[in-house]
């Protein structure tokens, strides 16, 4: 095709990239979704090792045309592309399931649900489309809508759980803790990409003056090993270390004697053996409600930190739902309900502090989990730079 092999020709020139993503644009405005898709594995077969920066940036700017074109012709050409493997057209190579993550968050934001329903009825009984599929599924709910009642929606859902799919105990629609997801959830197209890192400094009550208790009794707490908990503690913000320059800190305490919930304050943190707190003469603390820590983690584990891409946003909530049942106190294999069900008994710090230990620059999350038993505590901190 005469225009695709301009195209390529031109990337050798000095603004040839930009003419290019503006063809690109152009035609997914025309419709041209075929000829979108022809471009991108030509690139592929074509690209100049040498100028491999140049075309991986035409080729996501493609596929992203390609997403973000409604209906079912541009599905499908997403379908045909989550089957290959970019392998010239990356400056470093993409693992698949961050390619196929990729596109589904694409797809949660470019198309209507009732394009995903239709999907379903067209492909969802192929194998090779059942990963994209469901982490469509969670796009979709994670920008708030509720698929529950959807006959396509749940007959899917349940072989996943069937076949024991990461994604299969995550629900069809958001629960009460999870309203704040939507938020943190990333823009495409013109309106651009939203990485909505949020602060955890919220909620109806500043605890900065919260006293202890005055029973006349100190509160004394005592480090608690357990690994498997501490681990999975982790679970949200490790694209913050992984693949970044993040530390961590999950801890768990056994306090005595046992305090109430209102009672939870900055004087908890001060008494704490934190790295996060050692040495901070200003530790700014709130009091918040457990979806403010919920779409922290979230944003954490989907979005990802300085020099990491994240989980995107199905296995971003699977992450966050991870971690929060470790800070409230649940088992590894508690069923989703279960944990909102405890998380509605907890006590919540969010903090953070200039300084010390918080590299203080766009990536910090501090919070604190008063357990519902009154004498267990579980911290989670990270911090990320560029």
């Amino acid at each position: 095709m005469k225009e695709i092999d301009e195209i390529i020709a031109s990337l050798a020139t000095e603004d040839g990239l930009t003419r290019a993503c503006q063809t690109a644009e152009a035609w997914a405005q025309a419709g041209r979704v075929p000829d979108l898709l022809t471009l991108a594995t030509a690139l592929e077969e074509q690209c100049d090792a040498k100028k491999a920066a140049v075309f991986e940036s035409l080729v996501d700017h493609v596929e992203d045309q390609v997403a973000l074109t409604k209906g079912k012709t541009a599905v499908d050409a997403v379908l045909a592309l989550s089957l290959g493997d970019r392998t010239k057209t990356v400056v470093i190579p993409r693992p698949r399931d961050l390619r196929l993550r990729a596109f589904a968050s694409r797809l949660g934001y470019g198309q209507e649900p009732s394009t995903f329903l239709e999907t379903l009825d067209r492909a969802g009984e192929k194998l090779e489309y059942l990963e994209i599929l469901a982490c469509w599924m969670h796009e979709v709910v994670l920008r708030g809508n509720d698929i529950s009642g959807d006959a396509r929606a749940r007959r899917f859902h349940e072989r996943l759980v069937k076949q024991k799919h990461p994604l299969g105990s995550m629900p069809l629609e958001l629960l009460s803790v999870e309203r704040e997801a939507p938020s943190y959830m990333p823009l495409y197209g013109e309106k651009g990409l939203g990485s909505a890192i949020k602060t955890l400094e919220k909620g109806p009550m500043s605890a900065k003056t919260v006293p202890p208790p005055a029973d006349g009794s100190a509160v004394k707490a005592k480090r608690v090993e357990d690994a498997p908990v501490v681990d999975r503690l982790a679970t949200a913000v490790r694209p913050w270390s992984d693949a970044s320059n993040g530390k961590i800190e999950a801890k768990l305490f056994a306090i005595e004697p046992a305090i109430d919930v209102g009672a939870v304050g900055s004087w908890l943190l001060r008494m704490l053996p934190l790295d996060s707190t050692a040495g901070v003469a200003r530790l700014e603390t709130q009091r918040t409600q457990a979806d403010a820590v919920f779409g922290a983690l979230f944003s954490a584990a989907s979005n990802g930190g300085a020099y990491s891409a994240g989980l995107g946003g199905a296995y971003g909530r699977r992450a966050a739902w991870t971690s929060l049942a470790a800070l409230v106190g649940e088992a590894a294999d508690a069923e989703v309900p279960r944990i909102a069900d405890i998380t509605a008994e907890c006590a919540f710090l969010t903090y953070r502090a200039a300084g010390g230990w918080f590299h203080d620059v766009a990536w910090d999350l501090g919070a604190l989990c008063l357990r519902p038993d009154g004498k267990t505590i579980a911290v989670l901190a990270a911090t990320d730079k560029d």
